[in-house]
């Protein structure tokens, strides 16, 4: 799991492409100034969750920063 909130978007898909745990352990926090206004840096990061095999699961809002969790599909317990 991950809770290192990330200052860029290819930090973000790096720790996404490194990560060698199952999608259920990994969280994704991306601060508020990431959230750009027409969704293209959540668009790529999305694209690359899906291209792992992963599905987005949603998101807790916290203080500054979003905190985004994943799943497998058809993984038992989802």
């Amino acid at each position: 799991m991950t809770k290192q909130a990330f200052v860029d978007l290819d930090s973000a898909l790096v720790a996404i492409d490194a990560f060698t745990g199952l999608a259920e352990e990994f969280e994704l926090s991306i601060p508020s100034d990431l959230q750009d206004p027409f969704g293209v840096n959540m668009a790529v990061i999305t694209d690359r969750v899906l291209a792992r095999g992963w599905w987005p699961e949603g998101f807790e809002q916290k203080d500054g920063y979003r905190l985004y969790r994943y799943s497998t599909p058809g993984r038992t317990g989802n």
